[in-house]
């Protein structure tokens, strides 16, 4: 989030404006002449909690739809009146932070904790996405990732099925016990790869320019981070092959 004076632009971590999709945004108040703030646009769902697909149907649509619960979480401020901030301890950046936002219904600031483990116990029964711990020093780190912050994922597991294999770039198709699609798989590791490769030359019933059609006989478990309103698995990796007793 970007203010200047009285306006106020949202870009992604990608640096692409995405100001247009979410008007309501623009009027939001910075106790501040310029700052740039980092957070993470937060769309509720019907259960109240994040919703990540309502946040990218926003973003992918041409047609504004009118989400009722839009909310911007600052978790750092990099740059005030001018001036980077990101030299300076986290805990001195929290407190600048929380100086520039007054709170609203569109902005706040996110609330640290100190007991991280309890804090992910919580997140874990919420059924939430996971936490991220960071260093209480820790400097504001640009263009790649810090090894004083670390994010931990609450992931959800699934056992599935492989059904095909995608051939000009790697990825599985993935269906559950009924035989629904699960989803495209696409990070596994070489090794396994390589085993699975050799296996399903055996497997293959059927193809087309794109895919190589499988029986679906091996079986793996993969982690995820919740499923879609459709049902599928969100951005799923492999985990192991499931032998057969």
């Amino acid at each position: 989030m970007h203010s200047e004076g009285p306006r106020v632009k949202l870009f992604t971590r990608h640096q692409n404006d995405c100001t247009s999709h979410f008007p309501e945004f623009t009027a939001v108040h910075i106790n501040a002449t310029s700052a740039i703030l980092d957070g993470e646009m937060i769309a509720f769902g019907a259960d109240g909690k994040p919703d990540f697909e309502l946040v990218m149907s926003q973003f992918q649509s041409s047609r504004l739809k009118n989400l009722q619960s839009v909310h911007f979480a600052a978790f750092d401020v990099l740059m005030i009146n001018g001036k980077s901030v990101m030299h300076l301890p986290l805990e001195r950046r929290l407190e600048l932070l929380h100086g520039l936002v007054s709170g609203s219904d569109q902005l706040s600031v996110v609330q640290p904790h100190d007991d991280g483990e309890a804090l992910y116990e919580s997140v874990k029964a919420a059924g939430l996405e996971g936490i991220v711990s960071k260093r209480r020093n820790s400097r504001y780190v640009q263009d790649h990732r810090s090894r004083d912050w670390i994010k931990l994922k609450n992931y959800q597991f699934e056992e599935v099925a492989i059904s095909g294999i995608r051939k000009n770039e790697f990825g599985w198709a993935l269906q559950f016990d009924d035989g629904r699609y699960a989803v495209i798989c696409e990070f596994a590791p070489p090794e396994a790869r390589a085993v699975f490769r050799q296996i399903s030359k055996l497997l293959v019933q059927s193809e087309n320019q794109n895919w190589l059609f499988l029986d679906p006989l091996i079986r793996c478990r993969v982690k995820y981070q919740c499923l879609t309103h459709s049902g599928l698995l969100r951005s799923p990796s492999f985990v192991e092959f499931i032998l057969a007793s």
